[in-house]
């Protein structure tokens, strides 16, 4: 029914697109229209329509002055290729000549179609080539030749991609059609094949190759390296590689364009090129039966790496230098991806490229840092891992930096970005070695009266070495450009990788290290926050020996409390936010892992310190970060029997939370207040504060996440009251302690109902119950709905477990009741099965539509003047619930099924494929015939 409800729309909307001067100055529903039509491609009724709605409008427009507008137009072409994905209604396009008809209406293969015709064009043909069919009309009608003449005139980015996208999925699926293959091939090399110079490219100067010329040659190269990039490592045995070689020796090509280009900007369109052209002469080096590469395919890649390598350090193209080593590990990746193997010299390639792209940070390190004997065996280490070929590259490469040095931060910031974005395609042992030298740099940064990785008697004998580096001087305050940079890097790699001892001994100086840049007064706000979050990334992963052994002795810890309480004062509030962070941490790793941190934490005051700041901050963020940090330590008793206790910390939350106007504050004072509760005995008139608080920040607060944290607090409500009534890990045992006559007593089915049905009365008294239907149909933020329908469902199940829904037998068994207490003592609610019960909806409609602030006046009568309708709005949204209205509500409800069916039209009530038919119809009926539709 509902398809054909679609159908009918549809029908109503493809005849719009036919009138005359109909016009589409959006396309997004355009788009959304073509999304749901590809969704329901195989369903046959729709293909009909669609068939029968193009051969009528391709009629139409065939006539003369009668062509559709150009979004129109484009919409068509899409919808075609769409249809053509189906081999099936493939045939039928071809037999009705819809493909003649629109190359002839819309003037397809003309040089000056639009740049949005010539993108739907090249989606149509993408299209097509999903199967073999496609393939063979593609093959016999030659149109491939204008997607190749798009690649190389490259009208737009994205029509470039897509074109790139058809070429390369052609070669790789025909690839046995040698001939076919060998034309494309021919088409797309012909620019670099028929150049002026005819291959002769040494010693040119290209300023005499007009500039339509160079991008041509420009766009042919992409082209030809988005093929290698898109066949190369999609099997082993695919031959279009041996066909460019075979045709246009490509690697003869490729060489020379690289040395006549390597000063100019056109140098990186080739430059990945190259990359691939020696990870082909690697890949036919395998051996399917072995898993070492032969010599001879070894010998083959390490040539022409090594010699555009070299070249380019000579020229002084370091960072260029840098990016192949990147490419080159990513596509090692990438081909062991396709068939593990290893070098035949012994030694991993990650270490060798790896190992030229950390040499600007090592070429730059301080002469007497580099005897101390950390860094002696981590520079014996590369030379154990590498190879002696790349050990010269890497001393031409120093040397190279030594006649660069005005650039030196530059290329180090660069190295590091570039470590940085190859991360995933490190394996471990290539990590640590990066981590390593990243810390080795860092060690440049600190005075040279203490370096940290530096035994005493070699800090004597710097004075031999008097080499000026770009650290002289106060380095931290002198090189704002590499040291936020290696900051960042030595984060990312500490908290991708989790580090410890067993790695490398470096990491015990990670805190010293990062402390050494917060200790200097003139270090920058951005510098002091990536060094606090180093800082706390080292408490996490780094704990230096003694304190794992919970020894208290000489430490990286000791002095981190006055560094911390300095910075906690900064003027600059992300520091102060950071510096909260790293306390947070501490508290964390102090309630079990290393208790001595807690006496930290006490010295410096820092409990008082905090709730002095998020009571005064004038930055909500710093203040959102003090309430995280205090109620992580409320859990912690000797914190809160030393400092805590006598701090008034409830009345100054909820005085916070009702004053705040900052989301991010109040959704962290909801939880305090919720661990406050949790984890400490209070009196009664307390906890009352604290249940209004959280029945107000469940329902009436303006932030989703406000909302969901209060509702966390009433989850474990519920919990308190269930285990006040016996229940223990969600289950009622055979017996338990009665609180009220101090004995024992049996729990059958029917003191277990009654104990149940007392906790709901409990929990509707404190308007817990209230709460959670009113936040279940909250219609504003769908994930209070979800979270609180969850707690509900919990209930429900305990509910249903011991029978809730069912009644008591007439005879009641007495002799193990303490006392009679009637009130629960009566037969429940028998449910029906009709899951709309009226009683539940009406129940229902009266909390969502009620105007009544009667409802909990009595309630609040002594405890809140209600003297103003700010008030009293926010009292008629919490409701009494009672336990039989509540009961009645979740027991006929299907909680989880209602959630599903909000959550699937939130989802499609803006984008599914009925509401864009209907407001495609409705923006043409309000704006007439002389159509534009204003979409989003």
């Amino acid at each position: 029914m509902t398809a054909n409800i679609n159908n009918d729309k549809l029908s109503e909307v493809l005849k719009l697109f036919l009138l005359p001067n109909y016009n589409v100055v959006s396309t997004t529903y355009l788009d959304l229209l073509l999304t749901h039509i590809a969704d329901n491609k195989n369903e046959a009724q729709q293909y009909e329509l669609l068939k029968n709605w193009i051969i009528e409008a391709l009629n139409i427009w065939s006539q003369d002055d009668n062509k559709p507008c150009q979004s129109v137009g484009v919409f068509t072409l899409k919808l075609i290729g769409i249809l053509s994905k189906d081999e099936n209604y493939f045939y039928d396009i071809i037999n009705n000549d819809i493909f003649n008809k629109i190359f002839k209406i819309f003037n397809l293969r003309n040089d000056d179609l639009s740049a949005s015709m010539k993108m739907a064009y090249t989606s149509l043909l993408v299209d097509i080539i999903d199967h073999k069919i496609g393939r063979q009309w593609i093959k016999n009608t030659g149109i491939w030749i204008d997607m190749v003449k798009y690649a190389q005139l490259n009208p737009t980015m994205y029509v470039t991609r897509e074109t790139q996208k058809f070429i390369y999925t052609m070669l790789a699926e025909e690839s046995q059609d040698k001939v076919f293959c060998k034309n494309i091939i021919i088409a797309i090399s012909e620019p670099i094949i028929n150049n002026k110079f005819n291959g002769n490219l040494h010693g040119i100067d290209l300023s005499d190759v007009y500039e339509d010329q160079q991008n041509q040659i420009c766009t042919t190269f992409d082209l030809i390296t988005s093929i290698y990039d898109n066949i190369l490592f999609k099997n082993m045995d695919n031959t279009i590689p041996d066909m460019f070689e075979e045709l246009c020796d490509l690697t003869s090509r490729t060489v020379a364009f690289i040395e006549a280009w390597i000063n100019t900007r056109l140098f990186k369109n080739i430059q990945t090129l190259w990359i691939l052209i020696c990870f082909y002469k690697l890949k036919k080096g395998l051996n399917h039966d072995k898993l070492i590469i032969d010599a001879e395919g070894w010998e083959n890649y390490r040539s022409l790496f090594c010699h555009v390598q070299i070249n380019l350090i000579k020229k002084n193209k370091i960072i260029d230098s840098l990016r192949s080593n990147k490419l080159a590990l990513i596509y090692w990746k990438k081909l062991q991806t396709l068939r593990p193997f290893e070098m035949p010299h012994g030694h991993k390639f990650n270490h060798q490229n790896i190992a030229l792209m950390i040499t600007p940070m090592g070429s730059l390190l301080k002469r007497e840092l580099m005897q101390n004997e950390f860094c002696k065996i981590f520079i014996d280490k590369l030379f154990d891992v590498t190879c002696q070929p790349v050990q010269r590259i890497c001393y031409d490469l120093k040397d190279a930096m030594d006649k660069e040095k005005i650039n030196a931060q530059y290329i180090c910031k660069a190295s590091i970005e570039m470590l940085i974005e190859i991360i995933d395609v490190m394996d471990r042992s290539t990590a640590v070695i990066t981590f390593q030298s990243m810390l080795h740099t860092l060690n440049n940064f600190m005075p040279n009266s203490s370096p940290c990785m530096t035994k005493n008697n070699d800090i004597n004998n710097k004075k031999k070495f008097t080499t000026q580096t770009i650290f002289d001087g106060d380095p931290i305050v002198d090189n704002p450009l590499i040291l936020p940079t290696l900051l960042d890097g030595i984060a990312i790699m500490t908290d991708k990788f989790q580090f410890k001892w067993a790695d490398c001994l470096e990491t015990i100086c990670v805190l010293t290290l990062a402390q050494g840049i917060l200790n200097n007064p003139g270090a920058q706000p951005n510098l002091c926050v990536k060094a606090l979050q180093l800082c706390k990334l080292s408490i996490q992963n780094f704990m230096p020996p003694n304190l794992a052994l919970l020894v208290e002795s000489d430490s990286n810890m000791n002095d981190i409390g006055t560094t911390l309480y300095k910075r906690l004062h900064d003027q600059n509030w992300e520091v102060r936010d950071s510096v909260l962070e790293v306390l947070t941490t501490i508290a964390t790793i102090s309630e079990n892992k290393y208790p001595a941190f807690q006496d930290i934490l006490i010295h410096h005051k820092f409990l008082t310190v905090a709730i002095d700041i998020f009571m005064n901050d004038g930055e909500s963020y710093v203040r959102a970060s003090a309430i995280k940090f205090i109620y992580i330590t409320i859990k912690i008793d000797k914190l809160w029997n030393e400092e805590l206790s006598n701090l008034n910390l409830p009345d100054k939350i909820i005085t916070l939370f009702n004053n705040e106007s900052e989301a991010i504050v109040r959704k962290e004072s909801v939880t305090l207040i919720k661990e406050l509760y949790i984890f400490r005995k209070w009196q009664k008139s307390m906890i009352d504060e604290m249940i209004k608080t959280m029945a107000d920040a469940a329902v009436n607060d303006l932030h989703w996440e406000v909302k969901i944290n209060a509702l966390e607090f009433w989850r474990y409500f519920i919990k308190l009251q269930l285990q006040d009534q016996g229940m223990l890990d969600g289950c009622f045992p055979n017996v338990t302690f009665s609180k009220d006559d101090r004995k024992i007593v049996s729990l059958n089915e029917n003191e277990i109902k009654r104990r149940l049905n007392k906790a709901l009365d409990n929990m509707a008294k404190d308007n817990c119950l209230g709460v959670l239907i009113s936040t279940l149909n909250d219609d504003c933020d769908f994930e209070v709905s979800k979270t609180s329908a969850d707690i509900i469902k919990n209930l429900k199940d305990v509910l249903l477990k011991y029978k809730i829904d069912q009644p008591e037998p007439a005879e009641l068994s007495l002799k193990d009741y303490p006392t009679i207490d009637t009130n629960y003592i009566k037969t429940p609610i028998v449910m029906k099965n009709n899951s709309h019960d009226n009683s539940a909806i009406k129940i229902l409609d009266e909390i969502v539509d009620s105007n009544d602030a009667n409802l909990l006046s009595k309630i609040y009568e002594n405890s809140l003047n209600i003297n103003n309708n700010n008030e009293l709005k926010k009292i008629q949204k919490i409701i009494n619930i009672t336990r039989e209205n509540f009961l009645c509500i979740i027991l006929n409800t299907d909680v989880e099924l209602f959630i599903d069916e909000k959550k699937k039209w939130l989802n499609n009530y803006t984008i599914s494929f009925d509401s864009v038919l209907e407001d495609i119809i409705t923006v043409y009926n309000q704006k007439g015939i002389n159509n534009t539709m204003d979409c989003y």
